[in-house]
């Protein structure tokens, strides 16, 4: 009798929509669009370019410490207020930046966009795609994380024109407005925390009555943290998160191959095409097996890394063809790690759960790209940092299945 007909457009696409403008501004703002100040900021500071960075390992730092209680916030609280403060958080603090004359006022800044990112990275488009749709999850999953790549390919060049033209201070100014108006009007007036905040269920089981309870069915975080799944899943996600990390060194690496500079920076323009079309592919993929995506994304990884290792000497196409598969395992950091912790898991309690599953990426990804630098420094060679990793992603094979076998077999409620 609830049941009404379904329209034609449903709701939770523009659920979809304000989720790619978070990717597309705010979150790209503080990731990555982050490198083209590097040297600019550094040099006028006066400081080394690590000292400089020490501010994206504080981001990440925070976003370790502060991941449950976001987790527990998102469960609790509205979308709308969450997702407002996080936006105003990252944008006043870029337009902050452009005002910095110590490096120790952008560690302040990092720990604040640290906060805010707990929510806009790791957590909101999952939990919200995964509240507002029962079908093709996977598949929006990616083309909301696709969004991040699209911002970095858009607004790096606009970046380094106006830190040409501009000046640092006038770049970070213009970041943090673009953020704040861009994507504010999305968390104040579109993002709802459910379905049934708009008399809907999730798309792909129609319309019914508001009053119509949320049914929500999968471990409860209580038993999820006391089973060896949600151990190997953390596990397997830092892995993962640790094994991109690798990209910082790409373009350096052919390098000592004696190749130019312009092939190591079309190098990295192609692992961020790869990842684009992986995180729509991989996402639509999760769709139709979450197995077979992990398999996929790790594999490209093994096969990218294993043929720079290897092949890279052969020529141009060979570094490009890699680059496109490293791009796609790159990808799955973002895609197919959320869609196996929901398999894995169900949607009773997911944004908790997923909050513990992301710590071990924020951890390692903070220490990822100085592990790699001190191999490099400690062998004078990359080959070791590439067969190291290569090593590591193929234990996310045990890890990941191991995870999926234990998981499945816990209670639902």
């Amino acid at each position: 009798m609830n049941e009404k007909k379904s329209p034609v457009f449903h709701y939770g696409y523009l659920i979809v929509i304000a989720c790619c403008v978070l990717m597309l501004g705010p979150c790209c703002f503080s990731f990555n669009t982050a490198g083209i100040f590097y040297d600019s900021v550094s040099q006028e500071l006066g400081v080394g370019k690590g000292d400089f960075g020490l501010y994206m390992t504080i981001e990440y730092l925070t976003m370790f410490l502060f991941l449950p209680l976001a987790g527990k916030m998102l469960n609790k609280l509205d979308a709308r207020i969450i997702l407002t403060a996080a936006v105003m958080m990252v944008s006043g603090s870029l337009i902050a930046m452009s005002t910095f004359h110590s490096v120790y006022s952008f560690y302040v800044t990092g720990f604040i966009i640290g906060v805010a990112n707990a929510w806009i990275l790791y957590l909101i488009v999952p939990v919200l795609i995964g509240r507002w749709f029962k079908k093709n999850v996977g598949l929006w999953v990616g083309l909301c994380m696709a969004f991040t790549g699209i911002g970095g390919i858009i607004f790096n060049p606009i970046g380094g024109q106006l830190i040409i033209n501009h000046g640092w201070r006038t770049g970070y100014l213009t970041f943090g407005i673009i953020a704040a108006v861009i994507a504010l009007p999305f968390t104040l007036f579109v993002i709802r925390s459910y379905p049934s905040d708009k008399g809907l269920q999730p798309y792909g089981e129609g319309e019914v009555d508001e009053s119509a309870p949320v049914k929500l069915i999968g471990v409860s975080a209580r038993t999820a943290i006391k089973s060896p799944a949600l151990y190997l899943m953390a596990f397997y996600a830092g892995l993962v998160n640790l094994g991109l990390t690798v990209n910082y060194y790409l373009p350096s690496y052919v390098g000592t191959l004696g190749m130019p500079l312009t092939v190591g920076a079309t190098l990295a323009s192609t692992v961020m095409f790869g990842s684009l079309f992986g995180k729509i592919g991989l996402g639509w993929l999760n769709d139709k097996s979450v197995p077979v995506a992990m398999v996929t994304g790790l594999s490209t990884g093994i096969i990218g890394l294993g043929a720079l290792m290897l092949f890279a000497d052969r020529g141009l196409w060979v570094i490009l063809t890699a680059g496109v598969f490293f791009g796609i395992f790159f990808a799955s950091a973002t895609t197919t790690t959320p869609m196996m912790a929901r398999f894995i898991f169900g949607d009773r309690e997911y944004s908790q759960i997923y909050s513990y599953v992301t710590m071990a990426c924020a951890f390692l990804a903070a220490f990822g790209s100085a592990i790699w630098g001190f191999i490099f420094d400690a062998t004078g060679s990359y080959l070791p940092t590439l067969g190291i990793a290569i090593c590591m992603i193929a234990l996310c094979f045990i890890l990941g299945t191991g995870a999926m076998k234990v998981g499945t077999k816990l209670p639902r409620e």
